[in-house]
Parts: C-alpha cells; structure tokens; sequence
C-alpha cells in the first residue's frame, strides 16, 4: 500500500508489475494482480504504478472491498499491508482505520519517544498490535557475546 514508493516488488525480483493502484484504478479482476511467491501461503499484491491520487484510491470504497474479499479469500491467512511512514503520508492513517491491527515499525534514532507517542495517539492503543524497533544492536556486555545468554552459553552448538 505504500504508492508512492512501491519496493516490496523488487524483493521477490520482480520489475514494476502492475498491482493494488491498477486494481483500484481499473476495476479489473483481483485475481489477475496477485502473485504466487513460491513461498507456501505467501501471496503478493505489488503497490503498482504510482497514482496521483493515493490517499484517494487507499480510503475509497473499492479499497474496503478488496480488503473484504482478501480476507474472505485467505481466511487460513494474515493479510498485511505495508504502509508508507505514518508522519510523512496520510495514507498510513487512512489504512489503519480499514485494519484489525497495526505493527508500528520504528527505525533506531529516527523517531523519538513523542513521536511515537503521538503515533500511538493516531492510530489508537486498541488497533496497535505491535512495535518493532529495527537497526538496533544489543550492547555486547559480556566475554561470551551478546547479553548474559552469549552464544547460550555452553549450549551454544545447538542451534548449528
């Protein structure tokens, strides 16, 4: 769902396919803009072409629709959206209202404590599933390595 700069696409390697802004532009078939990953109950809808009316077409009707029809679809399954950055877009707010539950992802040192709190504040305490902080390194405090666990220790050789 992030529009405006789409790249969850080019992780699967994929070039620019069409996808939810075509969908919700054209009114074509769902099925004909959903990818088989080759990855067992992953489906990917790619964001498509970036539109000039994004917040337009991510709170629209035929937004609310396809959400119904993907989780009647895939009710074995989690749907999830992938946002643009809630501060910069008001897309990010528009979705969250159209969701069960939000994972807010915050990298290290690029948002502070009321920011995030104003987030919180936004999306609501009772839709936010989540935080994850990601680009954040645990200290190394100990002679084994990380934390008091190291390399678990003498079990260390387990997970190998």
């Amino acid at each position: 769902c992030d529009l405006r700069r789409p790249a969850i696409h080019r992780i699967f390697g994929l070039q620019d396919p069409p996808g939810l802004s075509d969908y919700l532009e054209n009114g074509k078939d769902l099925s004909e803009f959903l990818i088989k990953t080759g990855h067992n109950k992953l489906t990917l809808l790619p964001a498509g072409k970036s539109p000039r009316n994004p917040l337009e077409l991510l709170s629209s009707e035929k937004m609310k629709d396809m959400l119904k029809e993907v989780r009647e679809r895939y009710s074995d399954r989690f749907v999830i959206l992938d946002s643009p950055p809630p501060r910069l877009t008001a897309e990010s707010n528009a979705l969250a209202r159209l969701v069960d539950g939000v994972v807010l992802v915050v990298k290290k040192g690029a948002a502070g404590r009321d920011v995030i709190n104003d987030l919180v504040k936004s999306i609501g305490k009772e839709k936010l599933a989540g935080v994850v902080f990601n680009h954040f390194e645990l200290p190394k405090i100990s002679a084994l390595g990380y934390g008091k666990y190291g390399k678990y220790g003498k079990y260390h050789g387990y997970y190998k």
